[in-house]
């Protein structure tokens, strides 16, 4: 498979390290937007966008007009969703997405997300959230963050929202507080706390490094090319491989 690498950040650097071992070949590598011309003809089967979310739509956007398939790295966009759908649709090119690619990552969702339906049914259970990445991270909280939300909130039906802030009050029983700490190289944890007076349940999630979440983009891009052409998320991919756990 050609891949053509947009943005070779930490990350970006990790994902062509772990698709080289596999046997592909990188046959273009683009820092930013203003690296991808309009109307450009990639010799690649796929592009694999990993930059910043003010670069993000704009490479999407260019890279659609180029006619490529996308694997979309880079959080912190998901406001401009409906568009890049759009773009995706007007194009008939195939675009998957996910706020994290690691496997493992996606087992802790399904893990949380039972936790969650269970705790719903135990009231006197409070939930809240904390996170902490490296000192490089450009957007917080997190897109893993975010769908950890979004799962807590659909599945604890007291629960209607999430407060991402520092707090100078006392928190309401509707909501729920997510930190986010930023610091150091390499770091990767998410912690969802399922607390009454009597006990808390702790699941959590630590990465040693970046390799889960490289090695899980490159197999997307694997399975994304093999599709019909179409807008894809995590989920789609994991039906695949997983039978949808």
């Amino acid at each position: 498979m050609k891949i053509a690498h947009v943005g070779l950040g930490n990350m970006g650097k990790t994902v062509q390290r772990i698709a080289n071992a596999r046997g592909h070949q990188s046959v273009a590598e683009i820092c930013d937007a203003d690296g991808i011309d309009r109307g450009l003809s990639l010799d690649s089967d796929v592009s694999i966008e990993c930059t910043v979310p003010d670069s993000c739509l704009d490479n999407v956007r260019r890279l659609c007009e180029a006619g490529q398939n996308i694997v979309i790295v880079t959080t912190g966009w998901y406001e401009q969703m409906e568009e890049v759908k759009t773009l995706v649709e007007n194009s008939g090119n195939r675009v998957i997405w996910s706020s994290n690619f690691s496997v493992g990552v996606y087992l802790y969702f399904r893990l949380v997300e039972a936790g969650a339906k269970l705790i719903n049914q135990a009231d006197e259970y409070d939930v809240w959230g904390t996170e902490i990445h490296h000192r490089h991270k450009v957007d917080s909280p997190s897109g893993t963050a975010k769908t950890l939300e979004d799962i807590l909130i659909k599945n604890i039906f007291r629960k209607d929202s999430v407060i991402e802030e520092k707090l100078d009050r006392k928190i309401e029983s509707n909501e729920i507080h997510f930190s986010s700490t930023r610091g150091g190289d390499v770091n990767f944890e998410h912690v969802i706390g399922f607390d009454s007076s009597a006990d808390v349940i702790k699941v959590s999630h630590s990465a040693r490094n970046r390799d889960g979440y490289g090695l899980g983009t490159v197999k997307a891009a694997e399975w994304l090319v093999k599709q019909d052409p179409g807008f894809y998320g995590m989920d789609d991919f994991m039906e695949k491989i997983m039978g949808g756990i």
